[in-house]
C-alpha cells in the first residue's frame, strides 16, 4: 500500500471504514484495504469511469475518498475534487497526492495553490497541504519527485468555523 496513504489512515481512522480510490489502477492500495477489514472499491478507466466527469459511486458513501497520481492527467482535476467531496460521508476525509509542477520528471500543472483553492471552493475544510521530495526506486527510475500531498475533511455546514 501507499505508504503515506497508510500513515493518513492510521492518524484519522481508528476502525476500518469505507474506501473509494479514484484511479484505481491495478487495485494495489484497495486490495490492501480490503486485507486490513475496510470495504473498499476503485473506479478508473478499466471500470469505465470517466474521472473528467462527476462520478457518484450508487454502492455506497464513504469515510475515505483518495486518490494517488491522478489528477495531474485529467483534464478537468476540478471533477476529481468535486467527486470525491460528494462521496464522502459527513466528517470523511479526502487524501491526495500528485505531481508538483515543478517536479522535473512529470507534467503536472499543480501546486498549493491550486489545490487549496481547489479543495475551498467545493467546500473541504481542515485541509493540510505538503511538498515532498520522495525518491522512485521502483526498477528502472531512481530518481527524485517533487510531490504534492494533501488531506481534507467534509464536514456538517453547522461545523463551520
Amino acid at each position: 500500500m501507499n505508504k503515506d496513504l497508510q500513515t493518513f489512515i492510521a492518524n484519522h481512522f481508528s476502525v476500518p471504514g469505507r474506501a473509494l480510490d479514484l484511479g484505481a489502477g491495478d487495485f494495489h492500495d484497495v486490495n490492501a484495504l480490503i486485507e486490513l477489514g475496510w470495504k473498499a472499491v476503485g473506479v478508473d478507466k478499466t471500470t469505465g469511469v470517466d474521472l473528467n466527469d462527476l462520478y457518484e459511486d450508487p454502492r455506497m458513501s464513504f469515510n475515505l475518498v483518495y486518490s494517488n497520481f491522478v489528477i495531474h492527467k485529467l483534464l478537468h482535476p476540478e471533477k476529481l475534487v468535486e467527486t470525491a467531496y460528494e462521496n464522502l460521508d459527513t466528517n470523511g476525509w479526502f487524501f491526495l497526492q500528485t505531481f508538483h509542477k515543478s517536479d522535473t520528471i512529470s507534467s503536472s500543472r499543480l501546486d498549493e495553490e491550486t489545490i487549496a483553492g481547489r479543495l475551498d471552493s467545493i467546500g473541504f475544510k481542515n485541509s493540510t497541504i505538503e511538498v515532498l521530495n520522495i525518491y522512485d526506486n521502483d526498477p528502472g527510475h531512481g530518481h527524485w519527485h517533487r510531490v504534492l500531498m494533501a488531506s481534507a475533511q467534509k464536514v456538517a455546514k453547522e461545523c463551520y468555523s
